[in-house]
């Protein structure tokens, strides 16, 4: 999740460093949005209430509360599938949800979270998403195996779905149509800029237009001047 967090963030740079902004995003209407805070809301909730009642922890209703979790954020991705990134969530979500549903939690990697700092495992004693990872794992490969340093770890499913934050939340602040509205923009205000001052180079002091409907002067008769 924090990494997920962090790559948003760098999204949102990416963004503004495109010439986007975060008002673009306001004005997106996503298909129910509420899902994705119900799917977090319930993962910290039993996160929490297995802190308190270790029977959650053991018993099966841990893993339910986190298959409707992750259930929650997929139907969000389905119906929003329209926009950028949202196939990366969607995959990274899956890839996370099956070494979950394959073991009971997600498994981590002690040497990972030795490398990264994070010692974890105190805590992995009371935890419904998390759990040490032995011998007896199924698809280890997909595990928290990954050690990052200031983060903790994480898993393939993490950095796959953290990427598809960063390319959903980049392409909504910065879309490419607005690229090329304000590219044409600025195309025109330089061809305006350029035409205004060829007018004036040609109606400076010095210069003499033609005017080819001006009738020209009778001849003199007699003595002129």
């Amino acid at each position: 999740m924090l990494l997920a967090f962090v790559l948003l963030l760098a999204g949102v740079a990416v963004g503004v460093l495109r010439g986007g902004s975060l008002d673009n995003i306001n004005r997106v209407r996503f298909r129910l949005p509420w899902l994705v805070f119900l799917g977090l809301g319930l993962q910290i909730g039993i996160e929490v209430a297995a802190a308190r009642v270790p029977e959650i922890q053991r018993g099966v209703i841990g893993p339910l509360v986190l298959t409707i979790s992750y259930g929650c954020v997929g139907v969000f991705v389905a119906l929003n599938f329209r926009f950028p990134g949202a196939l990366i969530i969607g995959l990274g979500l899956a890839l996370n949800l099956s070494v979950i549903l394959a073991n009971g939690a997600m498994p981590v990697s002690g040497w990972a979270a030795r490398v990264s700092g994070a010692h974890s495992a105190p805590h992995l004693q009371n935890s419904v998403k998390h759990m040490n990872m032995g011998p007896g794992t199924r698809l280890r490969f997909l595990g928290d195996i990954i050690p990052v340093p200031a983060i903790g770890v994480v898993s393939v499913g993490d950095v796959v779905l953290g990427t598809g934050v960063f390319v959903l939340v980049s392409y909504l602040m910065a879309p490419p149509s607005s690229h090329r509205s304000g590219r044409k923009r600025r195309i025109r205000k330089r061809r305006i800029r350029k035409r205004s001052g060829e007018n004036r180079v040609e109606g400076g002091p010095g210069h003499h237009r033609h005017r080819p409907n001006a009738p020209e002067p009778p001849p003199c008769s007699g003595h002129c001047g």
